[in-house]
């Protein structure tokens, strides 16, 4: 799956309906037993996975590829897939380039991303599963367990946020120490865009630049804990859209006083980038969410129809693709990520409150120290908030800092714009990075 000629529109076509209905009646019980049997043979699939790039795994003339489990002491390691282009260059920066997933993915999800990326004279590309997450280690999360998330019930404290964090982060230098690197371009998406600012936060000398790709947590709400909230503050959360009703078939003769909304963002928040009316939740959800109960230990609870069930989400997910090999080949291997053991998914329910919100936003924490350029993107049809990445670039921007960001949106993309429209994404990446081949 090579991505050296531009994209098309044909690129971009996807299954329709009836296409993805007579896929899923090819992909039933036996081949979800099937799947649910290799799901531990997360290696494997992975394999599989990367062999739809031309160049895997013998390299070619100009590119040497490799799988790495890093150590990171404590019995732990990173799993990275590394490119390395090993044609000369006499720039003395950019000259590696660090890829983090989101939650609940993996390394594998920017397979599309990889042959355009590594084109570039002297740069080699990390492609890592966050600790707890993919091939990585899996080790307990702080915290979790049935019985001590349910007696707190979401009470969580802005220490137990930032040890939730520093989970990720501090695991992120641990394999930077192991790996030498000095500095780096660090582009990382949704939950990895909110670390990878932590990780900037953290480490600033580390980061040459930052690319964060839909980041969640930008925006503030009542939630957050870094401030003060008022009396009229107190009942937000009931201002909000009734999720139930937006997510139901009948969605569109819902009765509501509130405007149509006309962003595809989930969250539209105000010219400060707060979010005043907060999700109406269902009370399952709500009390699934306080109880740190993961949607992936359900799926793993459910054995073979997990795999059945996790299809649905994969068809949907990768109709982009035209062959239905490379349909299954993606199911199989994020099954084998979503049915690993139970560890860095407990996070999302420390980081963030009920309705996506953070309790200690981006935007409280920032713009007024970030000490590396960045660059916000998102998709066109994103469901994370566009808008409040608008305003995180504006408040940036208006430091006299001398650090500068920059905002764009992908065409024809949707939260995975890297994956939905790979060759603009590149592209966009390459040119804010000054890293055209």
């Amino acid at each position: 799956m090579s991505e050296g000629s531009q994209t098309t529109d044909n690129d971009l076509r996807t299954f329709s309906k009836d296409e993805l209905a007579q896929l899923q009646q090819l992909y039933g019980w036996k081949e979800s037993f099937k799947t649910w049997r290799k799901g531990s043979d997360g290696r494997s699939n992975e394999k599989r996975l990367l062999s739809l790039l031309d160049f895997f795994p013998d390299g070619d003339d100009t590119r040497k590829c490799s799988i790495i489990d890093v150590d990171i002491g404590n019995k732990e390691h990173i799993h990275e897939f590394q490119i390395e282009n090993t044609q000369k260059t006499n720039r003395e920066y950019g000259k590696d380039m660090v890829i983090m997933h989101g939650y609940g993915a993996a390394l594998g999800l920017f397979v599309r991303n990889f042959d355009g990326l590594s084109q570039v004279p002297g740069l080699t590309l990390h492609a890592i599963d966050m600790l707890g997450y993919g091939l990585s280690s899996r080790p307990k999360f702080p915290g979790t367990g049935f019985r001590s998330s349910y007696l707190k019930r979401g009470d969580i404290s802005a220490k137990e946020v930032r040890e939730a964090e520093d989970f990720f982060v501090d695991s992120l230098e641990r394999w930077r120490q192991k790996k030498q690197l000095e500095r780096f371009v660090l582009v990382s998406h949704s939950l990895g865009g909110y670390l990878g600012c932590c990780y900037a936060l953290k480490y600033p000398e580390r980061v040459e630049k930052l690319v964060l790709v839909s980041p969640v947590g930008v925006e503030t709400s009542i939630f957050d804990l870094t401030r003060t909230h008022t009396n009229q503050h107190v009942h937000a959360t009931e201002l909000g859209p009734d999720v139930s009703k937006e997510i139901s078939a009948d969605k569109a003769n819902a009765t509501t006083d509130r405007p149509v909304k006309t962003s595809s963002s989930f969250h539209v928040p105000d010219e400060a980038g707060n979010v005043e009316h907060v999700p109406n939740l269902p009370r399952i959800f709500s009390f699934m969410w306080s109880c740190n109960i993961s949607p992936f230990g359900v799926l793993r609870s459910l054995g073979p129809m997990g795999a059945l069930m996790s299809s649905r989400w994969s068809f949907r997910r990768f109709a982009h693709l035209q062959d239905p090999k490379e349909l299954f080949t993606f199911h199989d291997y994020f099954y084998s990520v979503f049915s690993g053991a139970g560890s860095g998914e407990y996070a999302l329910t420390r980081i963030l409150a009920p309705g996506v919100l953070a309790r200690l936003p981006l935007l409280s924490r920032v713009p007024e120290n970030i000490k590396c350029d960045s660059f916000w993107m998102y998709g066109s049809n994103d469901w994370m908030s566009k808008e409040a990445g608008q305003v995180m670039v504006r408040k940036i921007n208006e430091n006299t800092s001398g650090i500068k960001a920059d905002y764009s949106v992908v065409s024809n993309a949707g939260h995975h714009l890297y994956l939905d429209n790979p060759t603009e994404f590149n592209s966009k990446v390459l040119k804010f990075l000054k890293l055209e081949s």
